[in-house]
């Protein structure tokens, strides 16, 4: 998917963020996309809505009070209706976040791109939950989910048994102390489902019992990263960044990420466990 936020008057890029790699200039593209969205105003007194060129679906949104154009393209698989409705929670976001607060006024921007910077964030946290949605598309792919978070949090609290016995009580009781307030969550306290994740001091973490039939599979999995992440912050805080990494090569994590790469990039992990550990 790439995004095109353009003022429709001149073709000036405000924003562009790309996912896919298009191998053309991207001044050249937006000022294509305006002036082709120009001529069918001009010639059919309305813009385009969705196109396919370039072996892609393009898809077009206007904002005239503010001047603005808003596109998106993305593979032909990606439905005209789908993108459509990414790209106005795009643009929504942004005519709250720039039009209605004046950053972006139509009559009197001066052509400083760089206010609009930050919005690049917005959109990729946008791009990531989308992903993520895509992602978990069987019973069998959260499966493979709930098995990769068990095994890793096994890892992790196997990890325990190699350290010192009093930073370890520390450690136990910080991780315990953090999951309480995690399970104190609103969106906790109403799923049941994610009511069945435990931790002890003794077995550690315990998700299988979760069924997937009756969970929200993205909230369930929101929270399982959150409490990877949480748990192994803790661990770091409390560890020598050599200690960390040593105690973990014994515990075979890193052997068990590379050998199941394949399957993390499928469920949109691979990225997140290695990072988590690695940086």
């Amino acid at each position: 998917m790439n995004v095109w936020v353009l003022d429709a008057r001149s073709g000036i890029t405000l924003v562009y963020l790309s996912y896919q790699d298009l191998m053309v200039n991207e001044d050249l593209v937006s000022g294509l996309l305006t002036a082709l969205n120009k001529f069918t105003v001009f010639e059919f007194k309305q813009g385009i809505e969705s196109i396919e060129m370039g072996g892609l679906r393009w898809v077009y949104l206007e904002e005239n009070d503010a001047n603005l154009l808003f596109i998106a393209a993305d593979n032909k698989d990606v439905g005209a209706d789908m993108l459509k409705a990414r790209l106005n929670v795009i643009k929504q976001t942004f005519i709250k976040e720039y039009v209605d607060t004046n950053i972006f006024d139509k009559d009197d921007w001066n052509g400083n791109t760089e206010p609009f910077e930050p919005f690049k964030t917005i959109i990729d946290e946008y791009y990531r939950q989308w992903k993520k949605a895509e992602s978990i598309t069987t019973l069998g792919e959260f499966f493979d989910i709930l098995g990769i978070f068990q095994q890793v949090l096994n890892i992790i609290m196997n990890t325990m048994q190699k350290v010192e016995e009093r930073k370890k009580v520390k450690i136990l009781n910080r991780i315990e102390n953090m999951f309480k307030i995690m399970r104190s969550n609103q969106e906790y306290q109403v799923d049941a489902e994610l009511q069945k994740i435990t931790f002890s001091l003794e077995e550690g973490f315990n998700i299988i019992d979760i069924n997937p039939n009756k969970c929200d599979m993205m909230l369930v999995e929101k929270f399982l990263i959150q409490l990877v992440k949480a748990t192994v912050q803790i661990i770091k805080n409390e560890m020598e960044r050599e200690e960390f990494v040593y105690n973990f090569l014994e515990e075979y994590l890193f052997t068990y990420l590379l050998n199941n790469l394949n399957l993390l990039n499928k469920l949109n992990l691979d990225q997140f466990l290695l990072k988590l550990f690695l940086t």
